[in-house]
């Protein structure tokens, strides 16, 4: 847990830390959305041998975008003990800005027509993973930036 610390804000401004969180964001985005690729395209070419097995959405979920969550609080919440003003728009500003880089991917993978080379189930869950992400992580990073404790 060291080394995403040392991403956590250091200063109270916004664009630096919408900064430091898009680039923090960039690396889980690579490292994590490799992972859920290669797992949902192992167990496709399993579906596809004759091994009636689902999707694991509810693994992925429960190992992976909810830490992401949570991170994604903490991160919020550790902006908000540093930044001056107590404005809720800062820390969203801070969540939109560090999700630049699940935007830029969700509009890559539909204008580069992803959905054409992996299967139809696998396209259908991966997209709905990344919007659910692009949304919903502002919000805690917002909602973490409000959070007096």
């Amino acid at each position: 847990m060291g080394w995403i610390e040392k991403w956590f804000p250091r200063t109270g401004r916004c664009v630096i830390e919408g900064i430091r969180l898009a680039i923090l964001n960039a690396i889980l985005l690579a490292v994590g959305g490799m992972a859920i690729f290669l797992l949902f395209e192992a167990v496709d070419l399993l579906r596809k041998a004759g091994i009636p097995i689902p999707l694991p959405v509810w693994l992925v979920m429960v190992l992976l975008v909810m830490p992401y969550y949570v991170l994604m609080f903490q991160y919020g919440k550790a902006f908000g003990a540093l930044c001056a003003s107590k404005k809720p728009a800062a820390g969203f500003a801070v969540g939109l800005l560090g999700q630049l880089p699940s935007v830029l991917l969700l509009a890559v993978a539909i204008n580069g027509e992803l959905y054409r080379y992996i299967s139809p189930q696998v396209w259908r869950v991966l997209f709905t993973m990344m919007s659910m992400i692009a949304f919903v992580a502002p919000v805690m990073v917002g909602l973490g930036s409000l959070d007096q404790k």
